[in-house]
């Protein structure tokens, strides 16, 4: 039985170039577990603080390439 590891944090330093930075913070994300609505209460609400906050950061997102695109078409 194969077990999967999760590689440990990801750190960027400041001297680094800002692609790199951008990486390992993307690596960061990418490999960070989520919570899970299990547990205590505690758990709970760290579960639905991290639900919320995505769906504010995916909504953020979307509005920001919609106003790019329609900037870089004339739309606006």
């Amino acid at each position: 039985m194969a077990t999967d590891t999760l590689p440990g944090p990801v750190t960027a330093r400041h001297d680094e170039p800002i692609g790199q930075r951008v990486a390992a913070l993307v690596d960061t994300v990418r490999w960070a577990p989520a919570p899970r609505f299990e547990g205590t209460p505690a758990n709970r609400w760290r579960f639905v603080a991290y639900l919320g906050g995505s769906m504010l950061a995916w909504t953020v997102v979307g509005l920001a390439v919609t106003a790019g695109l329609g900037r870089v078409l004339g739309l606006s």
